[in-house]
């Protein structure tokens, strides 16, 4: 047995250490006087205020709000970008959706229709049919809607014909009229929509083109004389030219012609003269075929018969000279 315990002694085996209670007690004062000192020098903020200032400072993105179902606030976000940069395409694209969970579906066709006509301009005719197809969803009494996606399936059947055409209005412009390769698709831009486009094949229009010459004519320029037999036609592309009569010393303007009209179809086509006479009423780009390049279009032509029917189914010049008798005759 190993020596007696002095009386309010401590074992050895507990020597240096703390009591239970005292243990206890030295434990709460230690983490008391720790969580003192973290918020001494900042630390140890309780968890509900780190929670609310996160919250606080999270910002949700646009396609947040629209998981959110928070449309208003979507909406005005995309509004304020748009106002930046007014052809961000995909911007148009989430607000029209936007809109259409409002139910203000009359906004929402707008932005359709917005985008689908910048896709069609940019070549890409389904995307825009696509689009415009979820208008007519939302919208399915609009005729309007119908009507552009008849235009731009239109466009679309003449992508092909494209190719045929600016290669003939290349060979009519040539280098010498000064033709940059975006000129002439404007001045393509300007005849799609043309009954002479509209009824000629893509071949059929090469031929007829890389026989024509551009030409541009200032205001005042004048085109042909009343009576005057020499043989061409012109294709007007861009500008006005009007057909008069010179009476009494004042000239009379007889009718009006603008882009896609075709004149002078009787001294070319039926060897007859001009019925008064013509003028460019302001700057004038039009195509010009003479005598010389209808035969050589006429040339190996599968279908000569309709391609000089196209030439002359206006009757313009016929309508002209029918006015100046009319108009004689009072």
């Amino acid at each position: 047995m190993g020596p007696l315990r002095r009386r309010g002694g401590v074992h050895r085996r507990r020597q240096g250490r703390p009591s239970g209670h005292t243990a206890r007690s030295c434990r709460g004062l230690t983490w008391r006087h720790s969580v003192g000192i973290r918020s001494w020098f900042g630390g140890g903020k309780p968890e509900s205020k780190q929670s609310g200032a996160k919250a606080k400072e999270q910002e949700y993105t646009i396609d947040d709000l629209i998981v959110l179902e928070r449309y208003d606030e979507a909406a005005d976000r995309l509004k304020t970008k748009l106002k930046i940069n007014p052809q961000d395409l995909h911007s148009h694209l989430k607000l029209a959706e936007v809109y259409a969970q409002l139910r203000q579906f009359d906004k929402a066709v707008d932005e359709f229709g917005f985008v689908a006509d910048e896709y069609a301009q940019d070549g890409f005719h389904d995307k825009g049919i696509a689009l415009l197809s979820k208008a007519q969803k939302l919208a399915p009494l609009d005729q309007s809607i119908r009507f552009k996606i008849e235009r731009i399936q239109r466009d679309k059947s003449m992508e092909h014909v494209r190719s045929y055409a600016l290669e003939g209005l290349r060979q009519a412009g040539g280098t010498q009229a000064g033709s940059s390769a975006v000129e002439l698709k404007r001045l393509w831009h300007n005849l799609t929509g043309t009954a002479v486009v509209q009824r000629l094949s893509g071949d059929q229009l090469k031929r007829l083109f890389s026989c024509m010459q551009l030409v541009r004519l200032e205001p005042e320029t004048l085109i042909a004389e009343e009576g005057s037999q020499e043989a061409f036609l012109l294709l007007l592309v861009t500008g006005t030219a009007e057909g008069f009569v010179r009476d009494g010393g004042r000239n009379t303007v007889i009718r009006s012609f603008t882009s896609g009209d075709i004149i002078g179809e009787m001294p070319l086509l039926e060897r007859g003269s001009w019925p008064v006479c013509y003028r460019a009423l302001d700057q004038v780009t039009a195509l010009r075929l003479t005598r010389e390049g209808l035969e050589q279009a006429l040339v190996g032509n599968p279908d000569p018969r309709g391609f000089l029917e196209v030439l002359r189914e206006q009757h313009n010049d016929r309508d002209v000279a029918a006015t100046l008798r009319r108009y004689r005759a009072s």
